[in-house]
């Protein structure tokens, strides 16, 4: 009998578009693509280890218990709502809204 191999653990946070959302990603011009790809790699990098630390994430609360935040993505026009699921260390993009 041989013992199966040790589960391997999520180390940071990621960062998951519902649908609406990556469609607008998807629409917009390559080069403000790749900036709001950028922007939601610094949500993740920047932004979990601010929630782990027991802060808030980037971006203002839209309620009252720290799930639901809004940001905005600097110098692209475009903002994002979002999810804090500490559990599982995601932030949900929920929406994505750009005004180009």
């Amino acid at each position: 009998m041989t013992a199966a191999a040790p589960r391997s653990e999520k180390s940071g946070w990621t960062v998951y578009c519902s649908e609406v959302a990556a469609d607008v990603l998807e629409s917009v011009p390559p080069p403000v693509k790749d900036d709001l790809i950028d922007f939601l790699c610094d949500l993740a990098r920047h932004g979990g280890p601010a929630v782990d630390a027991g802060l808030p994430p980037p971006g203002r609360p839209l309620d009252g218990v720290g799930v639901h935040y809004t940001h905005t993505a600097p110098g692209t026009a475009a903002c994002i709502e979002y999810l804090v699921l500490a559990d599982i260390k995601e932030f949900y993009v929920a929406d994505l809204v750009w005004a180009g």
